[in-house]
């Protein structure tokens, strides 16, 4: 009679690296929208993903690693989202229009992430990354001069240096959006940036056209 073997039971999936790093910086940023990024740590972290602090310091080294983490994750997917709006425009004006309706349509569509950017940067960019900093900002300028620089030598776009022209194109933009994330709409804030959005693409396109 053949003997009957009684099963063991299975182990619990293994968890994923990459899911623990992304709950971290979930919680991350969930620190941040509720009190700015000095109130990100190490403790606040683990009380909200219930990582345990070795697995924090395994994947991000102390809590500048966490915060520099989270803002380059935010600030590649911003860039590639804007990319992929002015990938899709149909000629020079809808492309110029496109980074700025872009841009602000992703602000609009994740605040607690932009206003992350906004509050973030200067500790990055006073930490141990900077040089990652200016280099991720350096290839997003430098994709934008490679779209515009055609367009100006056509004669489509002023004769400025192709450096500015970012600077014309979302300056604008970037400010009033920064300035309606640091508000409170409740306590008088500023309109939402699509109050003015055909507004701010127009004034763009005005201020590069030829």
């Amino acid at each position: 009679m053949a003997s009957r073997i009684t099963p063991s039971p299975s182990a619990p999936p293994a968890e994923h690296p990459t899911d623990r790093r992304q709950d971290i910086l979930n919680a991350a940023l969930a620190c941040a929208a509720e009190g700015g990024v000095d109130t990100v740590t190490i403790d606040g972290v683990r009380a909200r993903c219930g990582a345990s602090v070795g697995s924090i310091y395994h994947h991000f080294g102390n809590r500048d690693g966490i915060v520099a983490a989270l803002f380059f994750d935010i600030f590649h997917d911003q860039s590639r989202n804007v990319q992929a709006q002015l990938d899709a425009a149909l000629g020079v004006e809808a492309g110029v229009q496109a980074l700025v309706t872009g841009y602000l349509d992703w602000v609009v569509a994740q605040p607690e992430r932009a206003r992350f950017l906004f509050q973030a940067r200067g500790a990055v960019a006073a930490g141990p990354r900077t040089p990652d900093l200016a280099e991720a900002a350096r290839r997003r300028n430098q994709a934008l001069v490679a779209w515009l620089e055609p367009h100006r030598q056509s004669g489509a776009l002023r004769d400025l240096p192709c450096d500015l022209m970012p600077s014309l194109v979302m300056g604008p933009v970037q400010s009033y959006c920064r300035a309606w994330l640091s508000g409170n709409a409740d306590q008088g804030g500023l309109p939402s940036p699509t109050a003015y959005r055909a507004d701010l693409a127009e004034a763009a396109w005005r201020a590069v056209r030829a």
